[in-house]
């Protein structure tokens, strides 16, 4: 079962993304995700597990994700 105090809630609005805590597992995201298409259909939004970060370049090409 999810944590609800754990999830960070965003609107169910096309575009926007929801951060499942990182002990969720993959089946339980995808019911997450076919719920919100239960209570808004056809919204077009993105189920993340884990914690979502901003990296800057320097550190994806340290990383080895070099940019073409």
């Amino acid at each position: 079962m999810i944590d609800l105090e754990r999830i960070r809630k965003h609107s169910p609005q096309d575009g926007d993304v929801f951060e499942l805590p990182a002990d969720t597992s993959p089946q339980l995201a995808g019911q997450f995700a076919e719920a919100l298409h239960v209570a808004v259909p056809g919204v077009r939004c993105l189920v993340l597990i884990g914690t979502v970060n901003q990296v800057d370049e320097a550190a994806m090409n340290l990383a080895g994700w070099y940019r073409q």
